[in-house]
This record gives C-alpha cells, sequence and structure tokens, in this order.
C-alpha cells in the first residue's frame, strides 16, 4: 500500500500542461462544419433529449469508473506501478445521434518512475468489430463506428483491446472547447484545426494523421512546459478542468501536473515516445505555426480540387463568422438550441472577444431560465463570475454578480 502524500499548496504553473494535453482529442473537425451543426440544430427539435442523452451516458460511463477506483487511485493516481494511463477521445456527436463517434484516440502514459511520457495513437479507421443487429456492412467495422453504434462504453472497449491495455482514466471533450483552448496557446485556430485534419495529402492517410495528433502534442509540451515550479493561477486551472468531462478529481489532475512538471520536458524532449497501435510506417512532421499558410497551400492546394466540400472548404473565416452570428442571432428564443449552445460552449467558436463576451452572457441568462433548481443556478453563475475575474473582465464578472443578486437573491 503506498502512504499518504502531505498535499503541495504551493501554486505552480502547470495550466499551459493541462492545455495542450486537452487538446489530444480535438482534432476531428474542419471549421466549416461549425455551422453544418449549428444551422441543423436549430431545425432538429430533438437536439436538447439528444444533447441530454449523449451527456447522461458520458456521466454514467465517468461514475461508474470512478467507483472503480480503488483508495489508493484517489490518493495517488499513478497507482502501485507508478505508471497512469489517460485515454482521449474526442466526440463526434451529431445531431440525431445519441452517441458519437470515437474520431480521435489518444492514449498518454506518464511513469512517474522512469520520468518518461509515451504517446500512443488509433487511426479511427482501424479495424474492431461492431454490435451484432444494427444493419452494418463491412465498410462500417471502423473502431470510430464501435462507439455511435454500441455505444462509449462497448468503443472505449474496443480501443482498450487495440491498444493491449486497460486506460486508468478517461477523458472526453467537445468541439466548441477546442477553439477555446487554441486560442488560450495563441495560435492560429482554423489554420491548425486543418493541418491537424488534414490526411488527404499523404499516400497513407489516416496512420499519418492519427500520428500527426501524437507529434503536435509532443511539441506543445517541449514548447510550453515550464523548466521550474512558479507560481500557478489555479483559478484558471480549475476553468480548463471544468470545460472537459472526466474520471479524473481536480486533485489527482494537480498530481499528474505535478509529475510532468519535474520531467524537464523542454530540455530533454527525448523523453517523450511516440507510437501507433496498430503498426504503421509513419512520419514525424513537424507543426509549424508561424508557415503553416505555407504548408497547407503546398500540401493542400494542388488536389484541392478532387476534395468533397466536406473535407477541404475556401470558406474565409470572416464569412464563417458572420454566419454563426447569424445563426446564435436567428436562434435565440430556440429554448433547444439555448440549451445546446451553452452546454457545449458555442461562445468559444466565436473570433472577436467582445462579441464572444456577449453572446456568453446573452446564453447565460437564457440558460438560467431553463434551470428549475436553484442550487444549480447558482453554481453556473459563481463559475461564470469565477471565470469573468480570471480573464480581467470586470464589466462582465459585475453583470453576473448583479444576476447573481437578482435572480438568487444573493448577497454579498
Amino acid at each position: 500500500m503506498k502512504q499518504n502524500r502531505t498535499p503541495n499548496n504551493s501554486k505552480r504553473k502547470k495550466i499551459i500542461i493541462f492545455l495542450i494535453i486537452i487538446l489530444a482529442i480535438f482534432f476531428w473537425f474542419f471549421p466549416k462544419n461549425i455551422l453544418r451543426r449549428e444551422s441543423s440544430a436549430s431545425d432538429n427539435t430533438l437536439l436538447k433529449a439528444q444533447i441530454e442523452a449523449q451527456n447522461k451516458a458520458i456521466k454514467n460511463i465517468i461514475d461508474s469508473r470512478r467507483l472503480e477506483n480503488s483508495e489508493e487511485q484517489i490518493i495517488d493516481p499513478f497507482g502501485e506501478d507508478g505508471v497512469i494511463r489517460i485515454l482521449f477521445i474526442g466526440l463526434d456527436a451529431r445531431v440525431g445521434q445519441n452517441n458519437g463517434h470515437c474520431d480521435a484516440i489518444q492514449l498518454i502514459s506518464v511513469d512517474n518512475n522512469t520520468g518518461n511520457i509515451d504517446i500512443t495513437a488509433v487511426p479511427r479507421g482501424t479495424y474492431s468489430p461492431l454490435p451484432p443487429g444494427k444493419g452494418t456492412i463491412p465498410l462500417d467495422y471502423y473502431v470510430s463506428n464501435a462507439c455511435s453504434l454500441g455505444g462509449l462504453e462497448y468503443g472505449i472497449e474496443q480501443i482498450e483491446k487495440i491498444l493491449g491495455v486497460k486506460a486508468d482514466y478517461l477523458v472526453v471533450v467537445g468541439f466548441s472547447e477546442a477553439l477555446g483552448i487554441l486560442r488560450y496557446l495563441h495560435l492560429p485556430t482554423t489554420e491548425t484545426l486543418q493541418w491537424l485534419r488534414n490526411r488527404q495529402a499523404y499516400a497513407i492517410g489516416e496512420p499519418q494523421r492519427a500520428h500527426n495528433h501524437s507529434t503536435f502534442i509532443k511539441q506543445m509540451l517541449v514548447r510550453f512546459v515550464p523548466t521550474e515550479n512558479t507560481k500557478l493561477d489555479t483559478v484558471l486551472e480549475y476553468i480548463i478542468y471544468k470545460l472537459i468531462k472526466t474520471d479524473l478529481s481536480f486533485t489527482q489532475s494537480q498530481k499528474i501536473l505535478n509529475a510532468i512538471i519535474t520531467m524537464d520536458i523542454a530540455n530533454h524532449p527525448e523523453k517523450i515516445k511516440l507510437s501507433i497501435r496498430p503498426f504503421y510506417l509513419v512520419e514525424d512532421i513537424q507543426y509549424d505555426s508561424e508557415h503553416i499558410d505555407k504548408y497547407l497551400d503546398q500540401a493542400l492546394g494542388p488536389i484541392k480540387h478532387l476534395l468533397s466540400k466536406d473535407d477541404y472548404s475556401e470558406i474565409s473565416k470572416e464569412t464563417l463568422q458572420a454566419k454563426l452570428l447569424q445563426t446564435i442571432e436567428k436562434n435565440k428564443d430556440n429554448l433547444e438550441f439555448i440549451s445546446w449552445s451553452y452546454q457545449n460552449n458555442l461562445w468559444l467558436q466565436i473570433e472577436d472577444n467582445e462579441q464572444s463576451l456577449a453572446v456568453q452572457y446573452n446564453l447565460l441568462v437564457n440558460y438560467l431560465q431553463l434551470l428549475s433548481d436553484k442550487k444549480e443556478c447558482q453554481s453556473v453563475l459563481a463559475d461564470y463570475i469565477i471565470e469573468m475575474e480570471n480573464r480581467g473582465e470586470p464589466l462582465w464578472q459585475e453583470k453576473g454578480k448583479k444576476l447573481l443578486r437578482e435572480e438568487i437573491g444573493y448577497e454579498e
């Protein structure tokens, strides 16, 4: 049995690491899909029930996994062997589906004994058996479909069989958060997502794309992980933690991040090893944010006329943003759309900071009207106020406090 460790109360600069690791599962969309999903959502009266079913399924799995954790794991997430394995899944949950596709799959193993990190990619097109009676054909037998046709729990089982190990913890996230986190890292959003989604420019296709995700994570770790422990804005870390769905506790995530900092990744990038299951011969293609436009033109320009509109789009970011704002304005009284938008952090898809803040506040006001539980309202508002304070937005922070006073009767 491991002994209980004394908590480290000093703040540490770990938020960048947390942001980078979460990015592992955001790489399955191209930006134009935003509008397709949002506009479809506005026309679908079953959207709220579908999103609730999806979220409930994820919550049930996470709650179940938490109950399976031993007392030792709760105290020390690394467990007896000193290694923690975290499975990151990006769910492409489209309208009309209660279960989303597992479209981005990465296993990150942190070895606290050796100070090494292993990042393993599983291409979404990897063969996987599917549950009987689903009306499937041979072309459907992909691990990405295991989640959508068999449910997330079934999909996780198939992924673990491919990896040959059982994950200790699970992290599931959505698309809007991807854009928000890319902005936190000051990376070009549209171009970065395009780079990460690209598979058509490679002869090997999907396996290379999956490996590119791993390469990207390694580059970000080497680039952003601090070389020494410094002060951390724990409030911001909490805000980011709230964006994800995971069976890791906030305390456990801090212990993992502390361990990663001590590895001195910036000076020892060789400590991060990449692999792919099943094995494919892939290249380590470097992500270069400063010259990403040139890379995309060279890689996709010659073949863009051969690609479907689902894979390549020349719609400008300005046009995308305008249509997104139009969709939000059009559906401002649509309760299903409001519920979906707030639960999926739709405002993070808006490039302009002031517009994003305004949309977030308006969605907050309307979302609160859908909640019947006073404590839930108070919790939502408290998180909003904390976020605005941390982001240095006193005007919006005061608006949140006013809502708390007026709608819940809170007095400072």
